[in-house]
């Protein structure tokens, strides 16, 4: 190697010797990037995931008046995926862009049903879910809601629940044409059936906003995040299209 010095005396004093090698949380603090999960990672993660549902959603609402078995395809296989990503202690990426964008195809087909019937009732149920989202969040801050494991059983029970009686009434309209009551119908029954549903629900939304504070508090690895937005994302599904039913039952 060449041996670099100076004309300058000044830089000619001396030597200088070779500067230690950093380790990998001085090279972390150095580019300002964490090696554990941060709250913009979760962010980030999931702003991505919800642009990929809205891609997937476009898709849907364009192609569901033309072909309206593509809802309950792509349902059915975002469900086969949502599962697989739940039992899974490590996660892969690649199964929860997959489930975005096949769940959003269901979603925006579902939703352009919707529209179809009730003239502008997407936006509502977009508003709706939005403003959920936003109290769950100021009551979990203001630690007036806080997770349980009891409400974790219960969130998981009506979810599976709901699930069930969904999968129930698709085989109902498929062997006699009609369907369950309780889901769909505009009696005061079946309002006060969405209404529990939607308030169950929107306690997804403090599990959620739980698991990411123990996460980050807990040093987790960045790559949580993903799961984290996987979350989230079920949970906005789930109010959205919870929301969509309550509004076209009071509609009705």
């Amino acid at each position: 190697m060449a041996d670099l010095r100076s004309s300058n005396p000044v830089l000619r004093r001396g030597g200088f010797a070779p500067p230690p090698t950093p380790t990998p949380e001085e090279l972390a603090s150095h580019y300002r990037q964490p090696t554990t999960l941060t709250v913009d990672d979760v962010v980030v993660h999931t702003l991505g995931l919800f642009a990929l549902l809205g891609v997937g959603g476009a898709v849907g609402w364009v192609v569901g008046r033309d072909a309206p078995g593509i809802a309950l395809a792509a349902g059915l296989v975002a469900l086969v995926i949502s599962l697989v990503v739940s039992m899974r202690n490590r996660l892969r990426p690649s199964l929860v862009i997959a489930f975005a964008l096949i769940e959003g195809v269901a979603v925006g087909a579902i939703s352009r049903f919707y529209e179809d019937d009730f003239a502008g009732i997407v936006p509502q149920a977009l508003l709706g879910t939005g403003l959920i989202f936003v109290a769950m969040l100021l009551a979990y801050r203001s630690r007036r809601l806080r997770a349980t494991p009891r409400m974790a059983r219960i969130v998981t029970g009506v979810l599976f629940g709901v699930v069930l009686l969904s999968l129930v009434d698709l085989v109902v309209r498929a062997v006699s044409g009609s369907h369950l009551p309780v889901i769909n119908d505009a009696t005061p029954l079946g309002i006060l059936f969405s209404v529990l549903v939607l308030g169950v629900a929107s306690l997804q939304f403090i599990l959620d906003f739980d698991y990411i504070e123990r996460a980050i508090a807990a040093g987790a690895p960045r790559s949580e995040a993903w799961r984290a937005g996987f979350g989230l994302l079920i949970g906005f599904v789930w109010v959205y299209l919870e929301m969509l039913r309550l509004l076209s039952k009071l509609r009705q």
